[in-house]
């Protein structure tokens, strides 16, 4: 995909599928600016991807207005309009809801559905000011359509990522701006090595139709990601688009049942 001289800001960009979606969006030619929690991951990251001047960075949180708004006011500074807009960071844990802490619960509906919501404003008031369109990929989960022991508020929350999508394709439709969700199966990446790796990972590809028989990498995400920024998807705005290798054909057993199977985790009273 040739993205040269358009702009993308990206969430989350520091690591796993955000890295590998500026990564793509780089060497397609683009600007890319990436608004990154952690400081460690700007700088390892930054190193890697070694973007030149077609790469900044914007540290804050999804969560927070002002980093946000702070985050686009960057990359207008430095490349003019943006155009694309990647609402990827993401965070999650592995709990019952009788076990959740409240904290746990603010901070993956926070990051994952309210930080969806503040950027995808704030990218939809500047592109309506000035009069231009542009797309929105919003990076939700399988676990938005395969509920799952164990991870209440992360499916809720992507479950949340996935009806925003429609609603804002519904209302940005009319003004240029198209807006998709990716749903990732298992991805290597470090959020998802709890899943990916070791006796868990085996057991998922086992139980679950995958072909061929492996994860997902940032790599197929973010293919998918720049199909959805391109011309060619022109016509595609308001889905919802597995990305897992078949994963949702048979639906991704319960990560608890698996984990608990092998003895790594009890339910309450046991």
């Amino acid at each position: 995909m040739d993205l040269s001289g358009q702009t993308a800001l990206v969430t989350g960009a520091g690591s796993g599928i955000g890295k590998g979606i500026a990564r793509a969006l780089l060497d397609g030619g683009a600007n890319v600016v990436g608004l990154e929690i952690e400081p460690a991951n700007i700088k390892a990251a930054g190193e890697e991807l070694a973007g030149g001047d077609r790469l900044a960075w914007s540290e804050g949180s999804v969560s927070v207005a002002a980093d946000v708004e702070a985050a686009f006011d960057l990359a207008e500074s430095r490349f003019g309009t943006v155009d694309h807009l990647v609402n990827n960071a993401g965070t999650a844990s592995l709990a019952l809801i009788v076990d959740t802490a409240e904290d746990d619960w603010d901070l993956i509906v926070d990051t994952c559905l309210k930080g969806t919501f503040l950027c995808t404003r704030a990218f939809g008031r500047r592109a309506l000011a000035a009069g231009q369109g542009g797309t929105v990929v919003n990076i939700s989960s399988l676990n938005a359509i395969a509920a799952t022991d164990g991870l209440g508020h992360y499916c809720a929350a992507k479950a949340g990522v996935m009806n925003f999508t429609k609603v804002a394709a519904g209302e940005l439709g009319r003004h240029g701006i198209r807006v998709n969700a990716i749903g990732p199966g298992t991805v290597n990446t470090p959020l998802g090595a709890g899943f990916t790796v070791g006796q868990i990972g085996q057991e998922f590809l086992d139980r679950t139709l995958v072909g061929p028989p492996r994860h997902q990498e940032p790599e197929d995400i973010a293919d998918i990601a720049l199909f959805l920024m391109s011309p060619q998807a022109g016509r595609i705005t308001g889905h919802f688009i597995p990305v897992d290798g078949g994963q949702h054909v048979r639906g991704l057993h319960s990560y608890w049942d698996v984990a608990e199977e092998q003895g790594l985790v009890a339910r309450p009273g046991q």
